[in-house]
This record gives C-alpha cells, sequence and structure tokens, in this order.
C-alpha cells in the first residue's frame, strides 16, 4: 500500500492495471528461466503462470492505495466501503471501484470530487480534483454523525420547569403523608403518659396565675398611660376583666 497525494490518488490508480501488468511481466519472465532449470518446459510454464496469476489476481489488484486527509493528518484507505453521494448507491466492490474511481452503479457511473473524512474527530471533507466542489461528496458507509447538542426554546425550558416543580410537589406531599402515617404509628406504638392529679392541678394553677399575673401587667400599665383620664382607664380594664372572663 502505497500512500498518495488525494489529488493524485485518482490519477494513481488509473496507471494502476497497466502498473500491475508490467510488474507481472518482470516477474514471469526470470521466473521461468529459473523453473525451467528445474523442471521440463511445460511443467516450468504452468508453475511460472499459476504463480503470476496469483501474484497479478490476488495481491497486485487488490493493492489498496492510501491518502493522507489534510486536515487530521490521518490515514485513510481507499478499500473503503463508500456510498455515491449523486445516486445513494452503496459501493462494497472496492477493489474495482474505489472512491477514487467511480460509482459502480452503471446508471450513475458518477467520479466523486471529494471523500468526506470517516474519522470522528474530523469529519471534513478531502478533495480528490482542482475544482473543490463540496457537493455529491463520497462518505463512508454507516458513517456516524456527531451528536448535535439540543437547543430548547424558551416555552419549552418553561414546561420542563413546571413539569419538574409538579414532580416536587408530589414528593413533599407523598413524604408529608409518610411523616403523618409513621407519626400516627409512633403514637400508638408510644401512647403518652397519663397524667396525674398532681401534674394536672401544677398546669392548671400555672395557666391560670399566669392568667392573672397577666391581667395585673396589663392593669398597671393603662394605669400609667392613663392616670389623668378615668373613662379611658375603665374602659380599658373592662377589656382586661373580659378576657379574663374568657379565659375561666
Amino acid at each position: 500500500m502505497q500512500t498518495y497525494d488525494p489529488l493524485q490518488a485518482r490519477q494513481w490508480f488509473k496507471l494502476r492495471a497497466p502498473v500491475n501488468w508490467a510488474i507481472t511481466i518482470v516477474v514471469f519472465i526470470p521466473l521461468v528461466l529459473i523453473l525451467q532449470n528445474i523442471f521440463q518446459f511445460l511443467i516450468a510454464d504452468a508453475i511460472a503462470i499459476a504463480l503470476v496469476f496469483c501474484l497479478f489476481f490476488f495481491y497486485l489488484h487488490k493493492r489498496a492505495i492510501a491518502i493522507e486527509c489534510p486536515h487530521c493528518g490521518k490515514y485513510i484507505e481507499t478499500n473503503t466501503p463508500w456510498v455515491c453521494g449523486v445516486c445513494g448507491t452503496k459501493n462494497l466492490r472496492v477493489d474495482d471501484f474505489p472512491f477514487v474511481n467511480r460509482c459502480e452503479n452503471k446508471e450513475c457511473g458518477c467520479e466523486p470530487k471529494a471523500y468526506k473524512c470517516h474519522h470522528l474527530d474530523c469529519g471534513k471533507l478531502i478533495f480528490l480534483s482542482k475544482d473543490k466542489i463540496e457537493i455529491n461528496y463520497a462518505q463512508c458507509v454507516n458513517m456516524p454523525e456527531k451528536s448535535r447538542p439540543v437547543t430548547k426554546s424558551k416555552s419549552q425550558n418553561k414546561v420542563a420547569d413546571l413539569h419538574e416543580a409538579i414532580q416536587v410537589g408530589e414528593l413533599q406531599v407523598k413524604k408529608a403523608k409518610i411523616d403523618a402515617e409513621l407519626k400516627g404509628i409512633t403514637a400508638e406504638l408510644d401512647p403518652p403518659k397519663k397524667k396525674t392529679a398532681f401534674e394536672e392541678l401544677e398546669e392548671y394553677y400555672k395557666g391560670m396565675m399566669g392568667n392573672e399575673d397577666a391581667a395585673k401587667k396589663w392593669k398597671a400599665a393603662i394605669d400609667e398611660e392613663f392616670k389623668t383620664n378615668d373613662d379611658e382607664r375603665k374602659k380599658r380594664h373592662l377589656v382586661v376583666d373580659q378576657w379574663m372572663t374568657n379565659r375561666l
């Protein structure tokens, strides 16, 4: 396999057949002379013909050339299966119809003017002719495309935010229900202790005396604020007394 400039690869491919024939003839002549010294003429000729036949069809004819991508610097072999950019035919007979030759579809037969580099970190066009046309280019069969970031509109983002908020709300409701169920289960398993008579009286006493203390403080504050206004002072004392009556 030899490496060529992309602009020269097609010319080399067209010269492949005569070069292969020349190599075959050059090999055949000395091979026959050597074998004739070992075997009879007919046997030597038959062996030589068989050997050069294998050399021509199974080696020279199947030799792939390579081109170097001018963008990423990586090598591309011309026996890569490719898709025609004109008719869409998948060219699989790449020994006879590589992308530096022409499409194997007889109704098409177009020569690609460019090949899309099949290395994923590149994917740029490699021009095979000087006109550098960027359409109808050849590319590798099943060429994976680079993933593109999905852009969403403002309305789509708002809908996504609402869905997320709804999901969060549903989870919070479920958590609240679970917490309530756990609280009820805990209460059943560990019921509060019944208060003694002393504890109940203590709680009642503190509550009532607390009310009394609060009423006294409020009346003292009222007396201080309205000490020159008897009517307003009495009216506000009645409010405190009414509160005390409601607390009993």
